[in-house]
């Protein structure tokens, strides 16, 4: 199914503009500080930081779909080393829709997390695999 939804994104994709974008951005980020500000115990693995994450990209999904009539068909949820800032990880989401035109609408965002508040197994599995991904269902 990823190989298709890539496929069929290429050239065929439209934005869905603005408001879901930016909430996502800022859901995540809020998310994200939250989990900092009130984890003790400090570095989390990269899957208890996709069930944080996840949250915020279940609501950006459900408000795209009751808001604008979309058809959820798929997405991503990814997880990489900042090649511009090495003490932060950046993660993105990008979730495909299509309208009621049958037109593909796409809706992205990607925030920087400190690597130090990843575990060590977590940062070596990211430089082994360069990037991690979970399908948003």
């Amino acid at each position: 199914m990823s190989i298709l939804l890539a496929a069929l994104a290429k050239g065929a994709l439209t934005a869905v503009i603005g408001p879901f974008v930016e909430e996502a951005r800022e859901a995540a980020l809020n998310a994200a500080q939250e989990t900092i500000r009130s984890t003790v115990a400090g570095a989390m693995s990269i899957g208890e930081w996709a069930n944080i994450v996840i949250e915020s990209v279940d609501k950006v999904k459900e408000n795209a779909i009751e808001e604008n009539d979309l058809r959820f068909i798929g997405g991503k949820l990814k997880f990489a080393n900042n090649e511009k800032n090495l003490d932060k990880i950046k993660v993105s989401f990008q979730l495909y829709f299509l309208d009621e035109a049958e037109k593909w609408q796409m809706a992205e965002a990607d925030s920087d997390i400190p690597s130090s508040k990843f575990t060590v197994d977590a940062l070596n599995e990211l430089k082994d695999k360069g990037q991690i991904v979970f399908e948003v269902e």
